[in-house]
């Protein structure tokens, strides 16, 4: 067989030299020191208030994976991130100890809690694994299992006789008690009460602990009009005056584990911007600069705009940028509104309005050309006009052809099955959200494209990244008529596929498909077969767009992480994958072709070819 020919691939550079915090804490010493710890991707940053000296540490034998909790016990910080546990000493500054946890999960410390005897109690996602460190031992415990179906587990406390309650989320929300010693497990929340939403519990101050299960999120979970406390595995309604505080403050990736504890507390903090604003107790603040060294934000998809430059975002945290082809120069915009550390992972346009569809929380922003990219508080450009939970997780997005409406697609929010349909006129600014159980129920839309007539082909994921159950086995297409929203009509083209993520129509009306798995398919919408398959997997995983038509060779170019494939399409319905280059740096994300050149990300870095290349005859 001969050898796949290596195309060498041209690094523009990082574009979002910045990394997202992802959880911290203050630790004390007994000395009355204090330092703040920031985890975030592969790495900690430790800042001491006093000197605003802040160090870098990073995850033990170079482990590169998000962080998502942490806690402050004794002077230590512990946190996890994918499979390593972890425990910081940061006034020695460094690592004392580290485990990796091979139970099959895939993050470790979602939620942190210590009992009596300073043993260290954390979850994992997505089987809801209760584990416990014993300081005195070096020794972890796993418990297994604490949930049947869901996969958050959220919040954690453990009360003085050493019941451990777990608030866990999203589609049946539950808080669960168990009992490590006598090995007890029970339910708090009864089957009919077991909702979408999140079960909540936290220690007091006052060494009680507290929850409810009224939270429609795991973020949302400060207000309850239904507060328990929790003792020996049972609980009593308890009045809202009558709660304490806990030692967590904020929300989300901004939580702070002991805030309020030392001498110095935290009112605010980023990364991605690199400061902290500290108050002492006596109302004095400072501004710190935070100093790390990034390895850059990885790149979501790419976009040819209508002014002829390429646009992007980073992934964790989201920041605005693009490239100027002829200038070979990145333009930073920085974070846009409402941002935080998601993607904007779909864009679409009609004349000089770009239209980007950003996680979390389904944002539609407009940018528009016309006018200067700002993020100030007056005309900001990108600008918000929506926040949508029916398309949390937006994955696709479709200019129609009436040069009026752009299409939208993805994944409901938490606890969900479905994502709907969006419909957004760039003329009235009216956006129309079509729910899954109208198009193809409990299915979600990942890719569209656009026949002859007008109307929608969309590709579908069975998939519930959201934490909910999927109700389906394999995806579809559909057929949609935008002037009167019917579906036309809806295939299964191949047994056991969950998701077709990339769909391209040719000028045959021909869809070219690829699952989720890198299979390639072409389904003929006019007899609704499919005339063509070949399993891609060879080379490559799918990456976030990987369609791109190269009109001047009449061939369609398929992005995969490993390699670029070319497929040939002629009239007479002949179909044939013949050649792929394999990349000397592979790609994440992609994809825009202009000039000759095809872009896309690798990782944090934005990267081109030559087209010429592909064409060059192996020797």
């Amino acid at each position: 067989m001969m050898m796949r020919k290596t195309i060498e691939v041209t690094d523009h550079g990082i574009p979002v030299q910045y990394d997202e915090a992802r959880t911290a804490a203050f630790c004390t010493n007994k000395t009355g020191e204090s330092r703040f710890i920031i985890a975030a991707k592969g790495f900690v940053v430790i800042v001491d208030p006093e000197t605003s000296i802040s160090k870098q540490v990073f995850f033990p034998e170079g482990y590169i994976e998000y962080p998502f909790a942490s806690f402050s016990s004794n002077g230590l910080f512990f946190t996890g991130a994918g499979k390593l546990f972890m425990i910081l000493d940061p006034f020695k500054e460094k690592f004392i100890f580290y485990k990796f946890i091979e139970n099959g999960e895939e993050i470790v410390g979602f939620s942190f809690a210590e009992d009596v005897n300073n043993s260290i109690y954390f979850t994992t996602y997505p089987n809801c694994n209760l584990l416990t460190y014993c300081p005195k031992t070096n020794r972890i415990t796993d418990y297994g299992s604490m949930d049947d179906t869901e996969k958050y587990p959220g919040s954690l406390a453990v009360d003085y006789k050493g019941w451990v309650y777990i608030g866990i989320g999203t589609e049946r929300k539950n808080i669960i008690a168990f009992h490590p010693a006598k090995n007890i497990k029970k339910s708090i929340v009864t089957e009919e009460l077991r909702t979408k939403g999140a079960g909540y519990v936290y220690q007091g101050q006052d060494n009680k602990v507290y929850g409810h299960w009224d939270a429609a999120d795991l973020k949302n979970t400060q207000i309850s009009n239904n507060w328990m406390v929790f003792l020996d595995g049972n609980m009593s309604l308890v009045e809202t005056t009558e709660i304490f505080p806990g030692y967590y403050t904020g929300q989300g990736f901004q939580k702070i584990h002991r805030n309020h504890a030392g001498a110095f507390s935290v009112v605010e903090y980023s990364l991605s911007e690199k400061f902290v604003i500290f108050k002492t107790r006596n109302g004095t603040r400072k501004k710190v600069k935070v100093k790390y060294q990034s390895n850059g934000a990885d790149l979501s998809v790419l976009y040819l705009g209508p002014d002829r430059t390429l646009y992007g975002t980073s992934m964790h945290p989201l920041h605005f940028f693009n490239y100027d082809f002829i200038k070979n120069e990145i333009y930073r915009f920085g974070p846009i509104e409402k941002g935080g550390g998601g993607n904007i992972a779909a864009y679409a346009s009609h004349g000089q309005v770009m239209v980007g569809l950003a996680y979390a929380g389904g944002k539609l922003y407009e940018i528009d050309l016309r006018k200067k990219i700002q993020n100030g508080n007056v005309d900001r450009n990108p600008k918000l006009l929506y926040e949508c939970e029916e398309i949390h997780r937006p994955r696709c997005a479709l200019a129609h052809q009436d040069g009026v409406h752009i299409v939208w697609g993805g994944f409901p929010g938490y606890g969900l099955v479905g994502g709907g349909l969006g419909i957004y006129n760039v003329q009235t600014k009216e956006n129309t959200i079509i729910p899954h159980t109208a198009l193809v129920p409990n299915q979600s839309t990942f890719c569209l494209g656009q026949l002859k007539s007008g109307s929608i082909l969309a590709g579908t994921s069975v998939e519930t990244p959201g934490g909910a159950m999927s109700k389906e086995r394999e995806a579809c297409l559909y057929s949609i008529n935008l002037e009167n929203r019917q579906v036309e009509y809806m295939v299964k083209p191949l047994s056991g596929i969950q998701e077709i993520s990339q769909l391209y129509i040719d000028e045959y009306d021909r869809a070219h498909c690829l699952t989720n798995e890198s299979l390639y398919f072409v389904f003929d919408t006019e007899t609704k077969d499919v005339i063509y398959t070949n399993d891609l997997s060879k080379y490559g995983r799918v990456v976030r767009n990987s369609f791109i038509y190269d009109s001047t060779h009449q061939i369609l170019l398929c992005l995969l992480s490993d390699s670029i494939v070319k497929i040939s399409i002629e009239a007479n319905k002949s179909i044939m994958v013949n050649d792929a280059r394999t990349l000397s740096i592979k790609a994440t994300s992609g994809i825009v072709f202009y000039h000759n050149k095809i872009f896309f990300g690798s990782e944090s870095h934005l990267c081109s070819m030559n087209i010429a290349d592909l064409y060059k005859e192996d020797n």
